[in-house]
């Protein structure tokens, strides 16, 4: 008995005469796809098989290249599996054997994928489900339909796509596995300057050699680009022009697909991007809460599996501390923490000494202590954010209250995330690209501005009103470093004071007389001293 999921999902056949030096024939992949469907039905096929048929009169041999079952993914088992109605063949010829495979695309129906359903999380890829359904919506989804199909319509397929975002964040792994879950080989991935050379036309001929490779082996291209290529050779525009015409060249992509992959789209030539070419752009961005889980689901699932994980182990509390970390980041951090777990089984006096497997164990200690040493290139820490705003946003009564209320109506209309990740030029891009900005300015010399026709570049002007008591005495409780007897005298002694003053006469009273007296009345275990309170409000100057 077989056993259960044993359908080739795809199998892929090496042609060749019986007789060596037979007449060219043109084979129609389509017609000869069904014939071997119904000769071979349910019978096995194993990687390196040879087996002779014969077809409109000719004898001929197949070699199984490759056996692919239904779901599973590649590994170093022998390929085999059974022939079903559902399996999709491929046809290879080479040259030398006179043999010429056509409709190759009608032969595959609407059976181009290998998984009948896709689990992104089976195939490594984490928090990425939405880039890949609109990849798949813009690319796939007319390759799913019979070319009749397609050529009904009058639509050509997309040749070219573009994944661009932050580094780490998994462009190159989503190009890998878009090649494995189709019914081709894996994908060539290409980095940029492997196809430069210092010899004049060179470089074109590497680019050309890359496409015929490509087409030969009916797969899909990536390319990979770091940087900018603009070095004032003509190189650059060398490579464009080149990519351009193998793209543009009459049926040159029929059966590839580019994907280019780069953190820098900003640099990247126009010509490249229109309609026809690299036409499907999709952002790779950092990962959400949600997609950080999934992340961390998969690089801690073979740990859960054999039971290294402790029992305290908070996956979701983790999500939730690993704001603007990539997929990369993530996965250093896993290993960081398996790194502690690990350690803990050491002795480096003896590091002979056999150690208990059992006794390993991941520990949510282990997550946090890893949390300290991989820093996210994007982003501020959270910590960082909180020194910056120790006390919040202080009420400084129902005057400045209206401002902040006002102010907050434009700031909702700006996502500083959408920026995190992007070099500074590519900032000013997304902005220049019709992305909302907020300048804030402020000043105490508004007449200066107005002067000068400065003032007319912002779209809201606030003034904002110096304290009175009443507000003094509000910011005053917020900071709790007075006693509560002493709050009302100060807060008289500051009437008309700007915000600005208050804080800084504020910060030279907790030092104390003698100073060194902050810490303990931040903690509230100290008081201002009322005298020097005072005495420091004498050396401030009133602007009114």
């Amino acid at each position: 008995m077989p056993p259960e999921n044993f359908n080739l999902a795809l199998l892929t056949l090496d042609l060749e005469f019986v007789k060596k030096g037979t007449k060219n024939e043109q084979i129609d992949a389509a017609l000869l796809s069904h014939q071997l469907r119904k000769r071979f039905l349910n019978q096995v096929m194993t990687a390196g098989q040879r087996v002779s048929f014969e077809y409109h009169g000719t004898n001929y041999i197949f070699t199984v290249n490759q056996a692919a079952v239904e779901g599973e993914e590649k590994s170093n088992n022998l390929e085999r599996g059974m022939i079903s109605n559902d399996t999709y063949f491929v046809f290879e010829a080479s040259n030398a054997t006179g043999i010429k495979i056509v409709n190759q695309r009608e032969a595959a129906s609407s059976n181009i994928f290998r998984h009948k359903e896709f689990n992104l999380q089976s195939l490594g890829i984490g928090g990425l489900s939405a880039e890949f359904a609109d990849i798949f919506r813009r690319a796939f989804a007319s390759r799913v339909f019979p070319a009749h199909v397609t050529n009904k319509l009058g639509i050509k397929h997309v040749k070219g796509m573009l994944l661009y975002g932050p580094p780490g964040t998994g462009k190159t792994l989503m190009a890998r596995q878009i090649g494995q879950m189709l019914n081709g080989k894996d994908p060539k991935i290409v980095n940029g300057p492997e196809v430069l050379s210092k010899f004049v036309g060179e470089t074109e001929k590497n680019v050309r050699d890359l496409f015929a490779d490509a087409e030969n082996d009916q797969r899909n291209l990536g390319e990979k680009s770091r940087g900018s290529t603009r070095d004032g050779t003509g190189v650059h525009d060398s490579i464009v022009n080149q990519l351009l015409t193998k793209i543009d060249g009459v049926e040159a992509l029929n059966n590839v697909l580019l994907i280019g992959m780069t953190n820098r789209k900003d640099l990247l030539d126009e010509a490249l991007l229109r309609p026809g070419r690299l036409e499907v752009q999709v952002e790779i961005s950092l990962p959400d809460e949600n997609g950080r889980l999934q992340i961390l689901q998969i690089h801690t699932n073979k740990m859960k599996e054999n039971s290294f994980l402790a029992p305290d182990i908070n996956l979701q509390e983790l999500a939730a501390r690993t704001k603007n970390f990539s997929g990369a980041e993530l996965e250093g951090v896993v290993k960081s923490a398996v790194s502690y777990a690990l350690n803990r089984q050491l002795s480096l006096d003896d590091l002979t000494k056999t150690v208990d497997e059992e006794s390993i164990k991941v520990t949510m200690d282990d997550f946090l202590h890893a949390l300290q040493e991989i820093i996210p290139a994007f982003g501020a820490s959270t910590d960082n954010l909180e020194r910056c705003r120790l006390n919040g946003v202080v009420d400084c009564g129902e005057r400045h209250k209206h401002i902040y209320q006002r102010a907050m109506l434009l700031v909702e209309q700006i996502s500083a995330e959408t920026m995190i990740g992007l070099s500074e030029s590519s900032k000013c891009a997304q902005i220049v690209k019709g992305k909302n900005m907020l300048v804030i300015g402020t000043t105490s010399e508004v007449d200066f501005l107005e002067s000068l026709g400065i003032c007319g570049a912002f779209a809201v002007t606030y003034h904002v009103p110096i304290l009175r008591s009443e507000d003094a005495k509000k910011v005053l409780e917020q900071l709790k470093v007075f006693a509560e007897d002493d709050i009302e005298a100060a807060a008289e002694a500051l009437n008309d004071m700007p915000i600005k003053k208050l804080y800084m006469l504020i910060e030279m009273a907790v030092q104390g007389p003698h100073g060194g007296s902050a810490e303990a009345i931040y903690s509230g275990k100290e008081k201002i001293n009322m005298s020097h309170f005072f005495d420091c409000l004498g050396d401030i100057v009133r602007p009114y």
